[in-house]
């Protein structure tokens, strides 16, 4: 008998409700290059973490949505593959393939040493490709690269506070799942840094290293996941289409996003390392922190309109 997978009855107002609905119960097997196994492992962890509905009777509250949701999106832009709409299969070597591999298997195994999800036999990925993934098998064989272990060790943590968790103010939470997300995104981003664009542009790749950089803001902010944020702030600010060699014909808000998120990819490491730590002693209280969406704006977008803004954030700065 199929299992249930409460969620919220607006899901089926997104593409996201036909990966919810119609990925494959876990089986014996986590094969991470078919799509639809991804999504399936993500349903089973946020699932898994709401046994007493500590996130709400359909799971809205769950952190965990932010990454389901961003893994639809690449899906349905083609980023994981120039034909992995058509054959559900991931390339092994597409960048954005690779970056969401840290995401879902790393929290995975995270899960399965917290002890929140069973083990199962993983699949490996095809030899000699561009990127170091996890060996596959059981447990007992698996090959774990020393680069991914801290990624586990984070997730396991993150895993093992859910199980604390008793519904009320889940910032600390997201606290913790945003120190896993980036230990793993850092292992991705260094080497996106140094790959060739092939077979997608230039322009793509710099927003894909620019994005890693973008969420490292989110990082420091703890940026909510749940599934009604990302529902109203996660949804339209993202291109719906590849990168070829410019930013025309994207709708004005996603444009600007865009060409920010490119911005931050051209930015030498030390001036990207310094601003980074001016956001996140700006982000240190949560009276910042809960004004992220116009804190962010005044940075990216500084005019006369958001000049309010502006004085706050450097009133936040200031603060010792």
């Amino acid at each position: 008998m199929a299992r249930s997978y409460p969620a919220p009855a607006e899901l089926s107002e997104l593409s996201l409700q036909s990966s919810w609905a119609g990925a494959p119960d876990p089986a014996d097997t986590f094969d991470p290059w078919a799509f639809d196994d991804r999504m399936a492992t993500y349903r089973e962890l946020l699932t898994a973490t709401n046994s007493w509905q500590q996130f709400g009777i359909d799971n809205r509250r769950n952190p965990l949505w932010g990454l389901m949701f961003q893994h639809q999106w690449q899906f349905d832009t083609d980023r994981l593959g120039l034909d992995c709409r058509k054959t559900r299969r991931i390339d092994p070597d597409a960048g954005w393939g690779f970056g969401n591999y840290t995401l879902s298997v790393v929290p995975w195994l995270g899960a399965v040493a917290a002890g929140v999800v069973p083990d199962r036999d993983l699949a490996a990925a095809p030899a000699d490709g561009r990127f170091e993934y996890i060996g596959g098998g059981t447990t007992s064989v698996r090959i774990v690269p020393p680069v991914y272990e801290p990624g586990v060790a984070a997730w396991r943590d993150y895993f093992a506070a859910v199980n604390g968790f008793d519904g009320g103010d889940d910032e600390p939470l997201r606290m913790k799942l945003w120190a896993a997300h980036k230990v793993c995104l850092d292992v991705a981003s260094a080497k996106l840094r140094s790959i060739s664009p092939a077979p997608y542009s230039d322009l793509e790749l710099m927003f894909l290293q620019g994005w890693c950089r973008m969420v490292d803001y989110l990082w420091a902010a703890a940026w909510p996941t749940d599934f009604d944020f990302m529902s109203e702030y996660g949804l339209d600010v993202l291109p719906d289409q590849l990168l070829v060699d410019s930013t025309r014909g994207l709708p004005p808000r996603v444009r600007g996003n865009v060409r920010n998120v490119i911005g931050l990819a051209d930015l030498p490491d030390r001036r990207y390392r310094f601003n980074l730590a001016l956001w996140r002693r700006a982000m240190r209280t949560r009276s910042a922190r809960r004004r992220v969406l116009p804190m962010l704006d005044a940075i990216f977008n500084p005019s006369m309109d958001n000049a309010g803004d502006i004085l706050r954030l450097l009133g936040y700065l200031a603060r010792p």
